[in-house]
This record gives C-alpha cells, sequence and structure tokens, in this order.
C-alpha cells in the first residue's frame, strides 16, 4: 500500500496543475496561436532578405551585411550608389545622407533598422 503522505502530495500536484499550469499553458498557446494567425503575409522579398540575412549570422557574430550583397545589384551601378560610397554606413542611412530624405522603400526593408544607429 502507498503511504498516505505520497498520495496527499500527488492530489496536491494534480490540484496545482488543474488550477495554475494546464490554464496558463493553454492562454500561452493561444496567444502564440493568435500571434501567428494575425501577422501579415511577408513578401517574396521580405523573405528573401530574412533567409539572407540568416544565412550571413548563423555564428551569433555581428556580421555586417550590405545592401548590394542582398540585392545583388550590378557592380557597376554600385558605383554611384551612394550605400556603396559610405560602405561604413547602414544603406538607408547613407541614401538620407545623399537624398535628404528616407526613401520610401527603405522602410519596409529587411535591413532598417534606426534603433540600432540611435542607442
Amino acid at each position: 500500500m502507498i503511504p498516505q503522505i505520497y498520495l496527499d502530495s500527488f492530489v496536491v500536484l494534480l490540484m496545482f496543475l488543474l488550477r495554475i499550469a494546464i490554464p496558463i499553458a493553454l492562454t500561452i498557446a493561444v496567444g502564440k496561436w493568435l500571434e501567428k494567425r494575425l501577422q501579415p503575409p511577408a513578401t517574396a522579398e521580405q523573405n528573401e532578405a530574412a533567409y539572407a540575412i540568416r544565412s550571413f549570422n548563423r555564428s551569433n557574430k555581428i556580421i555586417y551585411l550590405h545592401c548590394w550583397d542582398l540585392k545583388r545589384c550590378d557592380p557597376r551601378a554600385r558605383g554611384q550608389c551612394p550605400a556603396f560610397q559610405h560602405s561604413d554606413l547602414p544603406c538607408w542611412l547613407a541614401l538620407q545622407l545623399d537624398n535628404g530624405k528616407i526613401r520610401e522603400a527603405c522602410l519596409s526593408c529587411a535591413m532598417y533598422k534606426p534603433q540600432a544607429i540611435a542607442a
């Protein structure tokens, strides 16, 4: 026969799971499902950019990826590009310095991260 202390401990653990752990797990699962469900679909260009960034950053080191590598720009066109001329700056910032404002296309680009410069 099982001692009463083990049965009592088992009942307390079971009640804990029923009252707290299972509802929390269900809440987290529903939240993750809703987050995935409500996320807007990514365009093909965003998927390609995200894959390129992940593949360049597999070792968890900071690796700078240039926009001309990501977008596969023609080497002859790179010479006139402000981003190529100022390779020490993020491409969107170099374009902003050259044009005076950020391009509309930069705002939806995977490389646009202004918080990294502000920090």
